[in-house]
This record gives C-alpha cells, structure tokens and sequence, in this order.
C-alpha cells in the first residue's frame, strides 16, 4: 500500500482498506512535461532563476505533491479521502450516508489525460458533496464503490 502511514492513522481496528488511489498518473506526467518545457524555455531567457525555480515547483508539485497530497480509499464500511501534505484534512463518509453518485468527464480531461471526477453526494453531513478529481477510469472505480456499498448492508 502507498498511503499505509496516512491509513494508519485513520482505520479502525476492525477495518481495513479494500482499494486506495489518488490522482491519475497519466495526468500528473502530461501536466509534468507541458509545465517543465515551459520552465525550461524560462530558464533559456533572462532572468534564469526564474526558470529554475519554475522548474523546481513543477517538479515538486506535478512528480511529489499532487500524489502523496490526495489520498483515496474504499474499506469495507466507508469512503476516506486524505487531502494535504502539511496540513491535512481528512473527509470520511459512510457508504449507508451516500444518497448518489456522479462519473464526470469534461471533454479535455477524457481525451488527453483519460481522467474523470467521481461526484459523491450525502445526507445528513456537513458537506454538500466531495469531488474526487482526475481520477483513472471513472467508471471502473465507481463500480468498486457501488460494489463496496452493495457488500456492506
């Protein structure tokens, strides 16, 4: 598992992750190389440091941070979505408190990167309704969770 220190954390002991992810490799690479030309055009005009320290974000946000900042699992009883690297929130819903569920693709996002958003909406939280976004394969991992939820009644 990627993010078994952040579900250390949060588990309870009868619980255990059943499928985690986070944001699309493939999304995270396309934005990596378009970004990292552009830093590197920068760094061939004046003033260099710019470049570089565009270069330098690049890298850390698109190869580190997008990763390890947005965490997503199914356990057998609920949704954990982990966002922040830092400062951290953490969002746990319970699949009984799932009213329904969205598959978004906008039009670019399905073409180049073959990413989507999973829309969850809930009763009874404080939260109108989380977003997971630029996810691999939409559809398939909506499938897990409906396939979690029908197993957990």
């Amino acid at each position: 598992m990627i993010y078994e220190k952040i579900w250390k954390k949060i588990l309870n002991q009868d619980e255990k992750i059943e499928y985690e992810f986070s944001i699309s490799e493939r999304y995270r690479k396309i934005h990596l190389v378009f970004f990292g030309i552009i830093s590197i055009i920068l760094i061939i005009t004046e003033p260099h440091y710019i470049g570089v320290l565009a270069f330098l974000l690049v890298v850390f946000y698109y190869g580190f941070y997008i990763r390890i900042a947005n965490a997503y699992a199914f356990t057998q009883k609920r949704i954990i979505i982990h966002q922040g690297w830092l400062s951290t929130k953490t969002i746990s819903i319970d699949y009984e408190k799932i009213t329904d569920i969205t598959v978004e693709e906008p039009l670019l996002d399905r073409v180049i990167t073959h990413t989507g958003n999973l829309v969850i909406n809930t009763a009874g939280t404080d939260f109108p309704e989380v977003v997971l976004t630029r996810i691999s394969r939409p559809y398939e991992i909506k499938k897990k969770l409906d396939h979690f939820r029908g197993n957990y009644h």
